[in-house]
């Protein structure tokens, strides 16, 4: 599922560095998110991924919203 959070920041045509910087993380973070090695620490990052991308948390990180 989290290819949907790479999917919808190319759509929006952000770099990881920008979502990193907006997100106050590492660009290896996003990469991390993106590929499903690590879930956000903190719930506010979750809720950022989705104003800044226009997605719906439970659709890109449905691993820890089952």
């Amino acid at each position: 599922m989290r290819g949907k959070l790479r999917e919808a920041r190319i759509r929006k045509k952000f770099t990881q560095q920008q979502i990193a910087v907006r997100l106050g993380v590492s660009q290896q973070t996003v990469s991390k998110h993106e590929k499903g090695l690590t879930t956000p620490a903190h719930f506010s990052v979750i809720r950022e991924y989705e104003r800044l991308l226009g997605v719906r948390a439970e659709d890109v990180f449905s691993d820890i919203f089952c």
